[in-house]
């Protein structure tokens, strides 16, 4: 008598751990893809809105005499001011001959013409870079040092570091080059372990001119941005915004 040949059912355990695997391995893939695929966005986007600030800048040193300036130096400070400056809330004006520029508020009361009249000239509109701004409060909410719509922000969320000039006395002629210094923190960006002021020997200079008469790089990118410690070698605190190299 001949016994009917048992059919096998189900998956043996090689089989299953095989099927896992490929999954595994294609969601790897998967996400590796959309990884990059969103870092080539944001790195477009960040890119875009450093062309845009640049050529702002530009149009403002035209009407002002000089690019965005700081009253203080601290690294929260440049952002804000920036930002005022750009949008139209703040400028920088000359109040006595010979003397260092003044950041004004647009309506300041020592300009010329009736303050009440007077027109923000905005060099960059609002939605052209993104800004940690709040829409819901008003527009003269910024007096009050209240902290919305202070600084513009990358595509990951996180704020550009803007270096230029310090309007107080002692600082203002540091500053050696002709242009600004513009920095995208992009995924790399982490807190400052303090506030710093320009001019620390390893964060904006070349460490080989000691005392500050040379630049690393001038202009938008630098070659490098160093911690805020000065270490030559890093942590790094940004990315190279030509080769995102680091």
């Amino acid at each position: 008598m001949r016994h009917p040949i048992a059919r096998r059912s189900g998956f043996t355990l090689i089989e299953l751990l095989v099927v896992i695997g490929i999954i595994g391995l294609l969601s790897a893939i998967t996400f590796g893809l959309f990884r990059a695929a969103n870092s080539s966005r944001n790195k477009s986007k960040s890119r875009g809105d450093i062309q845009a600030i640049a050529m702002a800048c530009q149009s403002y040193r035209k009407i002002y005499g000089d690019f965005p300036c700081s009253a203080t130096g601290t690294d929260e400070r440049f952002s804000r001011d920036l930002l005022d400056q750009l949008i139209g809330r703040r400028l920088i004006r000359t109040t006595t001959p010979g003397g260092l520029p003044t950041l004004l508020n647009f309506d300041d009361s020592s300009l010329p013409g009736d303050p009440a009249k007077r027109q923000k000239r905005s060099f960059l509109n609002l939605g052209e870079v993104n800004t940690n701004d709040n829409s819901k409060l008003g527009a003269d909410d910024w007096k009050g040092g209240n902290p919305a719509c202070r600084e513009f922000v990358d595509a990951w969320g996180n704020p550009y570091d803007y270096r230029y000039r310090v309007l107080t006395p002692g600082k203002y002629l540091d500053w050696k080059s002709p242009n600004f210094l513009f920095v995208c923190a992009a995924a790399n960006y982490v807190d400052a372990p303090s506030e710093g002021e320009i001019l620390a020997l390893g964060e904006y200079w070349d460490l080989a001119a000691f005392g500050g008469t040379t630049m690393l790089r001038s202009g938008i990118v630098p070659g490098t941005y160093f911690d805020e410690n000065g270490g030559a070698t890093g942590p790094f605190r940004a990315d190279n915004l030509v080769n995102w190299s680091n």
